[in-house]
């Protein structure tokens, strides 16, 4: 063989085999996106399974549940099957392993959570350093959607819920010197300062402003001081541990004050715990119908009788469709799909995103608890 036909022959084996690479990994690819097509697409959930606030936490499992379960029966998300997630975050710092988990180990493309802004604050960071899109469903503390462009909220910020509540003390409570105990949070100091602002606006005194730990459980030192304080009303955005302990403590000593919480007393443990008779507390105005809560309940084996059942809900249905609309399940299409969101939601009559991704319409309401239940004020 001349020294042409080897160069001819070499040219033509080494052709050959980089042919059978390339179709090796044509065949590999092809195989890898028939195997992803058949995989569930995975979305995470984080809340308060267990611990003080836990009964906000079934409900929010059976809003979710029946949402894929809607959408799966309707076809699913790009042609695959959703696949829910769920995480224990303990209303705490928990959050940060939880979501750990759901990004790094499960491979979620979006999250919705948490209900407790102890736990959003930080372990929000994670999933936006990520590039995972978050839709939280309860947590108002006010900086949580500061932390980045992937974080979305489904329900208003303390900074509107705290003026809210000054203005439903000074003008319908008509109460002018107020006292603020709270547990020291994110959710609850933000609760805190937006309140006094306010109050102090209005032209209310504050006479006295205490933080807690989530943990603190004897407020007797902080009770007495009010007996010879002359306050006529005594706001206490803490969490629900703390709550039941206060308000306990309140009836031992017989001090007469109305009391007011934030909206995370809607939990069971502070609206069946023995001191809660007449505490008012200030929730967002969200629909929770009793046609929803049965059909939820019945699909699930869940109880659905909390707001969160609607929140979660709603914040399924919202990351499913902004999936299908951006044709991706990629971290920056769903986000860019969700701020242009609009879609009628269980929660809120329209879901539909502002420039800072939180929900455009919100209403408050005032809840007053009367024989272990919660009722409307007036």
């Amino acid at each position: 063989m001349n020294k042409t036909a080897k160069i001819v022959l070499g040219i033509a084996v080494l052709a050959i085999a980089v042919w059978a690479i390339i179709s090796a990994d044509r065949n590999k690819n092809e195989n890898q996106t028939k195997s992803n097509l058949n995989e569930p697409i995975k979305i995470g959930y984080f809340g308060p399974l267990t611990g003080e606030s836990a009964s906000l936490g079934e409900p929010g499992m059976a809003g979710a549940m029946l949402a894929a379960k809607e959408i799966n029966d309707a076809g699913g998300v790009l042609g695959r099957k959703l696949e829910i997630i769920f995480e224990d975050d303990k209303c705490s710092a928990q959050g940060v392993q939880a979501i750990t988990k759901l990004v790094n180990v499960d491979k979620v493309v979006g999250i919705t959570g948490p209900d407790c802004s102890s736990s959003g604050g930080p372990a929000l960071p994670i999933a936006q350093k990520a590039g995972v899109p978050v839709v939280i469903r309860w947590a108002s503390a006010a900086s949580l959607t500061k932390i980045g462009d992937f974080i979305f909220r489904l329900y208003p910020s303390d900074t509107y819920q705290s003026r809210y509540i000054a203005e439903f003390v000074y003008n319908t409570l008509g109460k002018r010197k107020a006292a603020v105990i709270y547990v020291n949070n994110a959710w609850g100091k933000g609760l805190e300062e937006d309140f006094v602002k306010r109050f102090v606006e209005l032209g209310g005194q504050i006479v006295m402003d205490e933080g807690v730990t989530q943990d603190s459980r004897d407020f007797r030192t902080q009770l007495a001081k009010l007996n010879a304080s002359g306050v006529d009303v005594l706001f206490v955005p803490v969490y629900p541990g703390n709550a039941v302990a206060m308000l306990k403590q309140i009836k031992e000593i017989s001090l007469k004050l109305p009391v007011i919480g934030g909206d995370i007393f809607d939990a069971d443990e502070v609206i069946k715990s023995p001191g809660a008779e007449g505490v008012m507390y200030t929730v967002g105005k969200m629909n929770n119908s009793e046609s929803f809560r049965s059909k939820a309940e019945a699909e699930t084996g869940k109880k659905a009788d909390k707001i969160s059942a609607s929140m979660a809900y709603d914040a399924v249905k919202a990351l499913a469709k902004a999936i299908q609309t951006a044709g991706s399940a990629e971290g920056p299409a769903v986000r860019d799909a969700l701020a242009k969101i609009s879609l009628p939601g269980e929660l809120a009559l329209r879901i539909e995103f502002g420039p800072d991704r939180e929900l455009k319409t919100y209403q408050f309401e005032v809840k007053i608890i009367k024989d272990g239940k919660a009722e409307n004020y007036q």
